[in-house]
């Protein structure tokens, strides 16, 4: 994986050139084809996703689809931060093209670089706030 195209994931920019480097290091790129469960709800969480390229949709068993990721989202922060299983079922729409860290290299990256925690806060709380706007419409 290139520095440039890590470097346009909100998660992976705030860091400078050496440590998005290092961060890289420890993950691996890996494609899915349209319609492969990237991971199950309910399932053990061992990694964080982030996406590179293509569209996923995001389901939870009861509720079917529940929101959409692109280039540029991540998903498993929650599950490894909370050492509990997968919340949701992810499937990929469109080839998706994803970089995969290994939780205690990510919690490893949030301790060693903090600034990482900026951005995956605002994800968070864009999400919450989404939920909560859509089962209030409900």
């Amino acid at each position: 994986m290139d520095t440039a195209r890590a470097g346009s994931i909100p998660l992976l920019a705030v860091l400078d050139k050496r440590a998005l480097e290092q961060v890289l290091r420890t993950g691996r790129e890996q494609t899915y084809a349209p319609g492969d469960v990237v991971v199950n709800e309910g399932d053990p969480a061992t990694r964080l996703y982030l996406i590179v390229e293509g569209t996923a949709s995001v389901e939870q068993s009861g509720a079917g689809t529940v929101g959409k990721m692109q280039a540029g989202d991540f998903f498993g922060e929650l599950a490894l931060i909370e050492e509990h299983g997968r919340t949701a079922t992810v499937r990929a729409e469109t080839e998706l093209t994803c970089i995969i860290i290994p939780a205690w290299e990510f919690r490893a990256s949030l301790v060693e670089h903090p600034q990482m925690a900026i951005p995956m806060l605002n994800t968070i709380i864009g999400r919450l706030h989404r939920r909560e706007h859509h089962e209030d419409a409900q």
